[in-house]
């Protein structure tokens, strides 16, 4: 299965920041703002990357464990219940809020394409 989708998890607000940002950068993404209306665990296995924050999308991410799709989640802050959360996916990636939407937008071009600056296992992204 071919996955090229974007699912971009978030509050209101945010998710319609991300999802212009990446609109800009030649993606679309499908928006979801609320628990209730996201696909089920194995809909989501269709998408290549994940975008969330964190606390908001901890429960999506905690139903995607161990599932093969990239995730980057953003943050207020780096605490300490975010390495486990970020080592449950094969790929995953951390930006602290406020985004440097220039690195953003490159890190989703890298994901996108599996470049080669995609690597296995969590980072944090500067």
């Amino acid at each position: 299965m071919r996955r090229n989708a974007i699912l971009v998890f978030d509050e209101h607000g945010f998710a319609r920041v991300c999802s212009a940002i990446l609109e800009s950068a030649g993606y679309s993404a499908e928006v979801v703002t609320s628990y209730d209306c996201l696909p089920q665990s194995r809909e989501c296995e269709r998408f290549r990357l994940i975008i969330t924050s964190h606390p908001f999308g901890d429960s999506l991410l905690k139903r995607m464990k161990k599932r093969d799709v990239s995730t980057i989640i953003l943050c207020d802050d780096f605490n300490e219940n975010l390495p486990a959360l970020l080592g449950s996916f094969n790929s995953s990636y951390c930006m602290i809020k406020p985004l440097d939407y220039g690195k953003f937008r490159l890190l989703v071009k890298q994901v996108m394409s599996g470049g080669s600056d995609t690597k296995e296992g969590w980072h944090f992204v500067m």
